[in-house]
């Protein structure tokens, strides 16, 4: 049963049945988001029909608005073709690509690792070194590269030869906005607005608006470059409420900014327009009315598995916000203001991580510094009798962990060990903290990346 956890070290994190139980909500959240699983249960081939559906949830208000369904008739269209952009993109490229097997013309992936996937067909076996059906292109990220712009332009060679009677399916991911890089005009802007933009204390909104008026390809240029084929773009959304156009710089999605706010945005940073040559994304609607752009997985999935979840170990559980954010250190302990004895408290989002008046910077990231930021608040942990965890969805936590686990047991190996967590935390080196507590959660990495996953149970 070890082996089937998303969890690796479950077993060894869960010591008491109060972690486990937050473990096993955790594991359904991760298990919801499973890329090879998710593309496998929403996307069936039967025949000459491609379906794609989303797993009917029975909620309703908000819950609702993302949920779809539609069938496409493959007959209809001469050539079928794979593009995926972002983290998670070549995994779930690979699943559809099997699925289609001999009905698949070509596909190019950018993402940032090669899939761990067995392929059995064997052409796309062959295929899947570099030749044909389905090239990988292995890019960097936060910063683009040269191989970036390579593997960007033969997705745009292969979408400027596209017809109206040709079907091309995207997986469109988070990470996309640095992956698809067009040109090394667009390479070396980036650089300066990823540096100068994130130093002046930039939101991703501001970022986004000026990364989509730098590129041809991103803010709906990929759209106008695969016009007039027919699209269907999956999107995988890490963005704190969902916009579309926001995941990936948003290239297949209408962009609603215009060159001027891109303008507005540099000014107010300080930012010279001698060093950036904005350009206008495209306004025709015509590019658009062929694209059928679908939320195809979000951090509601992995939230909503995790509250089933805590419903079968018959817990009280509420969703305290699926666009969480604010400063990491804060998160979970005002998360610990909510609870209430027998309850399960779950979260999703993105926090930030202030690293100004550190003298040390050591290594960690957000969720690590979200429990850390809880142990230095331990009574809360000892007198409320809490366990609390936060993880990245897609098991990296930009560093080998996914997140940690904090409760009584955590604070007193760190007394027995005669830890100071202040100054770790002072120092932002809540890995090395965990390291040696022996709270780090470590994940298999094959889950998308939607968002930043917490839980909270306050024992009865």
């Amino acid at each position: 049963m070890k082996n089937n956890f998303h969890i690796k070290n479950f077993e060894e994190l869960a010591t008491n049945p109060l972690r486990e139980k937050a473990l096993l909500i955790a594991e359904a959240g991760l298990n919801a988001i499973d890329i090879e699983k998710a593309v496998d249960s929403r996307i069936k081939v039967e025949g000459d029909i491609l379906e794609l559906h989303h797993p009917a949830y029975e909620k309703k208000g908000d819950y609702t608005s993302w949920l779809w369904g539609i069938k496409i008739n493959l007959k209809e269209f001469k050539r079928i073709f794979i593009v995926g952009i972002g983290k998670g993109s070549a995994l779930a490229s690979a699943v559809l690509a099997q699925k289609l097997g001999d009905k698949l013309a070509k596909g190019i992936v950018i993402d940032v690792k090669e899939p761990e996937f067995k392929i059995e067909n064997s052409r796309l076996r062959q295929d899947f070194g570099g030749q044909v059906k389905l090239k990988i292109y292995k890019g960097t990220h936060p910063l683009p590269s040269k191989q970036n712009i390579k593997a960007t332009k033969e997705i745009i060679t292969l979408a400027e030869n596209l017809n109206e009677d040709d079907l091309l399916i995207n997986f469109i991911c988070g990470g996309g906005s640095a992956l698809a890089c067009a040109s090394d005009k667009e390479l070396k802007e980036a650089a300066v607005i990823f540096k100068e933009l994130t130093s002046s204390g930039a939101d991703i909104k501001e970022m986004n608006i000026v990364r989509k008026h730098i590129s041809e390809f991103k803010g709906g240029g990929f759209a106008k470059i695969a016009y007039p084929a027919r699209v269907v773009s999956l999107i995988v959304s890490d963005v704190i409420g969902n916009d579309m156009s926001t995941v990936a710089s948003g290239p297949t999605v209408f962009d609603m900014t215009t060159k001027e706010e891109a303008e507005n945005v540099l000014k107010k940073y300080g930012i010279s327009l001698k060093k950036i040559d904005l350009l206008e994304t495209p306004k025709d609607q015509k590019y658009f009315k062929k694209i059928k752009n679908i939320l195809f997985v979000c951090n509601n999935d992995a939230v909503l598995a995790m509250e089933e979840k805590a419903k079968e170990m018959e817990l009280s559980s509420r969703i305290f916000s699926l666009s969480y954010d604010g400063e990491a250190r804060e998160a979970l302990v005002k998360l610990v203001d909510e609870i209430w004895p027998g309850g399960v408290l779950l979260a999703a989002g993105e926090t930030t991580v202030t690293l100004k008046g550190a003298k040390k910077n050591g290594k960690g990231s957000r969720n690590q510094e979200a429990a850390l930021g809880l142990i230095t608040n331990n009574q809360l942990l000892i007198t409320n009798n809490i366990v609390a965890l936060a993880l990245a969805s897609d098991g990296h936590d930009n560093n080998e962990a996914a997140g940690a686990i904090v409760d009584s047991e955590t604070v007193e190996k760190a007394k027995k060990l005669k830890l100071e967590p202040e100054k770790f935390l002072e120092n932002h080196d809540s890995f090395h903290f965990f390291e040696k507590t022996g709270d780090l959660i470590f994940a298999e990495q094959k889950s998308f990346n939607v968002a930043d996953l917490m839980v909270i149970i306050k024992e009865k």
